[in-house]
């Protein structure tokens, strides 16, 4: 018989034995569920651009069932930001039991550029914290692709050459393509440059086949240049230009940052009065196409201004009144040389002797230095010589006026007679009043109106020509004087006669200089920029016939 003391001591070992082979059993099958589980971080890709985003996968799965899974904790700020995407949960069938997998993505959205260690993420399972790292992202800049199979290097850059330019300066823009290997593509790289908005633009010849190294690394270089002159004052922001590379299965397009410029206006101090608007570094030079002539015969005055600014936009100095000369119409010649214009005069001698053509001005400013400048020509004597169609003056004693006296009195009792008889033999009944000829300023406005009939955009050179022309004529039938074509000089004297104001004057002037801009602009201008200078060129005259009138 067993005692009950006995029996409960007996009973007690049994349990406390039970107990401990439980508790053993619960952290064997611990231990073996725990070695069971798997963890996995991923990021694709590891190599991205500042403006895309990577993708972070992870799961945990394992051969025994799973339960009580908790979700993945992890922390990547302050480099990355991570949004949820999506979740998903697996069955699987595994020895006759159900196993579960689970599995998260993040979207991977990058705060800066660099290499840049992940750190762990966690998971739970059952309590049990498991740890996955996912590695290390390289982060680029939008104008740098690096290539993840060969490692080769595409940057994007853009350079000018003056963050600062005056007013119509010269800047250089150069965008530039660099690369460490060639991309497997037989398509061409051309980049897609910004709208150069405020700008007058002159395409330059492309660069290539230059090498640079930066960071150790050898770069070859292609790039696209543009001459840029900025046409108005203060802040202006050159957009991003930006490059296509066709990756087959992922294009990249890189993209260049944005460049600020701060345009400066022309110093108002020191300028003077003849400037005309040239920015840059200029020359001038004249030459003549002979030196010896006879009276009335024309010679050819060639000038040429050369420089380094825009010279699409120069206007020619004024040529002042050359005594003992008249000037004839200007051309702008043919030149192959982009940095130069050359405009042509026809002079024509008037009287004998040894004449000069003087210094001709030039004035511009010059951006290095911040200053006006003016150039000048060296003077050029001319020798006239009489006319071989002149009459030669008698070598005899007789008195030349009394030939021309015994000339002349047969023609005037001729024509005395002619006018006689015909105030004698034709009757009052007859005669027939002769119409009243148009006045000087009746022509210019008929001229004007035929002018505004014609106007069209693409004709601007025949505009400034025909308005010119109709101006001219206006002033020489004003001073009764044989139609030519008048230089500012001439202009200017012809209305100091008329007695026309110093405002109307320089409108005058201000009308015939633009008229020149016309005849000699690059590109054409709109019909209402004609039909204004023509209703200014109509206000001039009638200032005119008022002044005369009273």
């Amino acid at each position: 018989m067993i005692k009950i003391g006995n029996f409960q001591k007996l009973l007690l070992q049994s349990y406390l034995s039970l107990t401990l082979f439980s508790i053993l059993l619960m952290l064997f099958t611990t231990g073996v569920q725990s070695q069971d589980v798997k963890v996995a971080a991923v990021v694709t890709p590891r190599h991205i651009q500042f403006n895309e985003k990577a993708t972070l996968e992870l799961t945990i799965s394992g051969n025994a069932q799973m339960k009580h899974i908790g979700s993945p904790t992890f922390n990547f700020l302050p480099d990355f930001l991570a949004v949820p995407l999506h979740s998903k949960t697996t069955p699987r069938l595994i020895d006759d039991k159900i196993a579960v997998t689970m599995a998260w993505a993040y979207e991977l959205i990058p705060q800066k550029i660099g290499e840049i260690v992940l750190s762990d993420v966690q998971f739970s399972y059952q309590g049990v914290p498991y740890l996955a790292n996912p590695g290390k992202i390289i982060v680029a800049a939008v104008d740098t692709y690096v290539n993840n199979t060969t490692g080769g290097i595409h940057k994007v850059q853009i350079k000018v050459s003056n963050p600062k330019p005056y007013l119509n300066e010269a800047i250089e823009y150069r965008f530039r393509y660099l690369y460490t290997t060639v991309l497997p593509s037989l398509e061409p790289l051309i980049p897609s440059l910004p709208e150069f908005t405020n700008f007058l633009v002159e395409e330059l010849p492309n660069e290539k086949g230059v090498t640079v190294q930066i960071q150790g690394k050898k770069f070859q270089v292609q790039e696209y240049v543009r001459r840029l002159y900025p046409q108005k004052t203060g802040q202006i922001l050159i957009q991003p230009a930006q490059l296509k590379l066709p990756i087959k299965g992922n294009p990249k397009t890189l993209k260049t940052k944005s460049v600020p410029l701060n345009v400066q206006p022309l110093p108002e101090v020191g300028k003077p009065a003849n400037f005309t608007g040239a920015v840059g570094k200029y020359s001038i030079t004249t030459q003549v196409d002979r030196r010896k002539l006879e009276v009335r015969q024309a010679l050819t005055l060639s000038l040429q201004i050369t420089g380094s600014g825009n010279v699409k936009t120069v206007t020619p100095p004024k040529i002042p009144a050359i005594k003992g000369f008249r000037i004839n119409s200007q051309n702008l010649a043919n030149t192959t040389n982009s940095n130069t214009n050359v405009y042509t005069y026809a002079l024509t001698p008037l009287k004998a002797g040894i004449l000069q053509i003087p210094a001709i001005e030039y004035v511009f400013f010059n951006p290095t230095n911040g200053t006006y400048q003016t150039t000048q020509t060296t003077p050029i004597p001319i020798t006239v010589l009489p006319n071989a169609n002149d009459m030669v003056e008698s070598e005899s004693d007789f008195p030349s006026w009394i030939l021309w006296l015994l000339l002349l009195i047969p023609i005037f009792l001729g024509v005395g007679g002619y006018l006689l008889y015909r105030a004698k033999f034709k009757s009052d009944s007859e005669s027939t009043t002769p119409d009243t000829p148009m006045t000087p300023a009746a022509k210019a406005f008929s001229a004007l109106n035929a002018i505004d009939s014609d106007l069209t955009d693409a004709n601007s050179s025949a505009f400034g020509e025909a308005l010119t022309r109709s101006l001219h004529q206006y002033l020489c039938e004003r001073q009764d004087i044989p139609y030519r074509q008048l230089n500012p000089a001439e202009v200017q004297e012809i209305c100091t006669q008329v007695g026309v104001s110093t405002p109307i004057l320089k409108e005058l002037i201000d009308i015939l200089t633009k008229c020149d801009h016309y005849r000699f602009a690059p590109i054409p201008f709109s019909v209402d920029e004609q039909k204004s200078l023509i209703s200014r060129a109509e206000t001039v005259i009638q200032h005119i016939e008022k002044t005369n009138a009273v």
